[in-house]
This record gives structure tokens, sequence and C-alpha cells, in this order.
């Protein structure tokens, strides 16, 4: 399968500024599940690109010069492989256990590690229980898509409400308390039918004898928001300890933050 994606960010800020920098993670990374076959990326001023440790195509987007508004246009082809897509394999050179150190995002409280302990207790390596967490995240904390920025696991499952982004972490939190190394991962979500796209939140969890033929090690996705795995439908963009490595767009200098963020996705299969 084909996706045709064309992806618009516009940052509008309170008043001008004179000097922005953003990072952008806004290319597809290159799997077992996906391959890039063009892309471009429309930018005012300087734009270089680089990958990160992570493995994830990033640009290091600058502006030096007034401006209120900054939009960013990315497009082009991904194609999707016919591999089983929530068994995703890449060639990204930081360790599995990289994943099991935590961040503020992600650190895990009382609540957090009891619910590692009652979903994890078994093998803490199978795929049903770590659909059985999904239900049980979601159950503690309550999906709220305005509540942007991020707060972290802790407070989402303290407040009992959190944005996708918050409900991964908590997920994220979670694994770890139980010693399975666990990433985020930003991209799209498109229906089967191809008819919408939205950006979207998930998470990869390393499981030492996974469901592959012969029981080898790798990730495996799990959408904790839809309880369910990540499979086809899928494009994804980044992966990093939690949404401030992986996010589309982050402010990185210094100075005001945008007022608004304003983002527009559609996406075409054939």
């Amino acid at each position: 399968m084909l996706l045709d994606i064309h992806h618009e960010t516009t940052l509008r800020y309170a008043s001008p500024v004179n000097y922005s920098i953003q990072q952008l993670r806004l290319t597809p990374r290159e799997d077992s599940t996906q391959r890039a076959l063009a892309w471009r990326v429309q930018a005012p001023g300087s734009v270089r690109r680089a990958i990160d440790a992570h493995g994830n195509v990033g640009h290091l987007l600058t502006l030096d010069r007034p401006h209120r508004e900054v939009s960013i246009v990315v497009s082009g082809t991904v194609r999707m492989t016919d591999d089983v897509a929530w068994m995703p394999r890449d060639a990204g050179t930081l360790s599995p256990l990289s994943y099991l150190a935590t961040s503020h995002l992600t650190e895990a409280d009382e609540q957090a590690r009891a619910m590692a302990a009652s979903h994890l207790r078994a093998r803490r390596d199978t795929v049903g229980e770590l659909l059985d967490l999904s239900g049980a995240v979601c159950g503690a904390v309550r999906h709220q898509p305005e509540c942007l920025p991020p707060a972290g696991a802790s407070s989402a499952l303290e407040a009992g409400r959190g944005c996708s982004a918050d409900i991964a972490h908590a997920f994220i939190a979670c694994c770890r308390a139980a010693g399975l190394p666990a990433r985020y991962v930003s991209g799209y979500l498109v229906d089967a039918a191809g008819e919408w796209a939205a950006p979207h939140a998930w998470v990869d969890v390393w499981l030492a004898s996974g469901p592959a033929a012969g029981g080898e090690a790798g990730w495996v996705s799990v959408d904790v928001l839809e309880r369910a795995l990540a499979g086809t439908g899928y494009c994804r963009l980044a992966v990093g300890r939690d949404h401030m490595d992986a996010c589309p767009v982050r402010l990185a200098g210094v100075g005001e933050s945008a007022a608004a963020t304003l983002t527009r996705v559609s996406i075409r299969t054939h």
C-alpha cells in the first residue's frame, strides 16, 4: 500500500519574535514496515537535516528574522509493506535497554507500579498482558484531547485524565516499572478505507521472548488508546523515550512559546 501524505503545521505567536528554532520530526522512519519513496520539507529560514540517536530523521529549522507565524509543510509518498506491522524491525543504534531509563514525563508513581505488578505479573513478556495493561491504563486515565501540552504519567494518573500522549506515557511508566523497555512513537493513524488520517501516538515494547516465529526478542507496537496492537494503518514518524524526544514539532529556541499550533493532515491511499 502507498500513502500520499500532506501535513501542514502553522505556529502562531502572540507578538512578533526575532528568532526561533524548531526541531522537526516530520519525516517517516525507515524500518521493516515502511519506507519513504519521496519526501519534501518546505519551511522558511535555514533547515538542516540530521539523524538522531533514536534513528529518527530530523530537521533543525532556524528563523532569524522578525516573524509572527511559521508555516511548515511536508509531503511525499510512503510505501507500507506487507510485513507484520505491529512487529517493527529497525536498524536503530540504541540498545533496547536504553528505553528502561525514566524521564520526567514517564516517571512511575505508586499507582503505575501497582498496575504493572497487577497486569504484568505472569511472564511480563506476552502480548495479552500488554493489551490487558492498555485497558487498565485507559480505565485509569480518561482521554481528553484538549489537555495539551502533556503533563506526564504521574499527573495524568493522579488527575484521572490526560491527552493521548499522557495515556502513552502512563503505559510506558508501567512497562518500565516492570522491567520492560518501552518507547514512545509518534505518527499517523489512517483508517482502513483511507478516508481520514490523524496525528497519533502509541508505544513500542521490547519483549525478550516475542510472538514471532522462534520466539525471538523484538519490538511489539501497542495502541494504548485503542487497546489494540498498532498494525495496519499506522505510519511511524519518530520514536523516543517520551513525547519530547519524538513529537513532530518541538520549539527548541529561547523566547516566547507559540501561542497556537494548527495542524492539518491529509492522506490518500492507493
